[in-house]
């Protein structure tokens, strides 16, 4: 039966799943079948990463060559060991951490995406699977532009191992105020140059061309709650 449907969901442009199952099977299938690219959003609930352990399995089954995989999910799931092991699955999975991450998403191939705008679990009941392809590109480029903000998951665990040490969430927190080095330095009780040299240090792991840039960076990898 659920078979039957996801057929009939392949030949509408728009379409709105109300079975939890089906609309699972179809993440699944869609998942299994990329030839190019697979983006998935990540919400921070319910069985969001078991699900896509079990879509990017299925894709590695069929031992795709070219499709570029990446995951954006919440800051939340840093600690999740089942975060990382994603990587495991196929060679090339790209994980980035992003604030704000609530919903679950994926576009595949940028010919077909499905969507949930619900918390509590990754493709539920309600989910909407889109194939007109100028909705499918908005959304593609609106989780691109959120992807190159991101942090890295293996620069985000650097960069928190850095704050928690050295006053880095405190030099992180000023510069996101606009302090001046030496109002700074003098607040933490170290010189200006040392400062310098820390804000550089924590520049460089974010990847950050500008002291601006970097406060940006931070933000939308929720590092400024660290």
């Amino acid at each position: 039966m659920q078979s039957t449907q996801i057929r009939a969901l392949e030949e509408s442009s728009l379409a709105v799943i109300g079975d939890r199952a089906v609309a699972v099977d179809a993440l699944i299938d869609l998942v299994r079948r990329a030839e190019t690219s697979v983006t998935l959003l990540v919400p921070p609930a319910g069985d969001a990463l078991r699900l896509v352990t079990d879509a990017l399995r299925a894709l590695a089954g069929r031992h795709p060559d070219d499709a570029r995989v990446r995951v954006l999910a919440p800051p939340e799931l840093a600690a999740d060991a089942r975060l990382a092991g994603l990587t495991t699955l196929l060679d090339g999975v790209e994980i980035r951490l992003a604030a704000g991450v609530r919903h679950a998403a994926a576009v595949i191939d940028q010919r077909v995406a499905l969507v949930r705008a619900g918390e509590a679990t990754v493709f539920g009941a309600e989910a909407s699977l889109v194939r007109a392809p100028s909705v499918v590109r908005a959304l593609y480029d609106i989780l691109m532009t959120a992807w190159y903000r991101a942090a890295p998951l293996t620069r985000y665990q650097r960069l928190q191992e850095c704050l928690r040490r050295d006053s880095g969430a405190r030099i992180l927190r000023m510069l996101g105020e606009g302090y001046t080095d030496e109002v700074a330095a003098r607040e933490l009780d170290i010189s200006v140059r040392t400062y310098r040299r820390r804000v550089a240090d924590i520049m460089r792991l974010l990847g950050a061309r500008s002291r601006f840039q970097a406060g940006l960076y931070a933000a939308g990898a929720g590092l400024l709650r660290a």
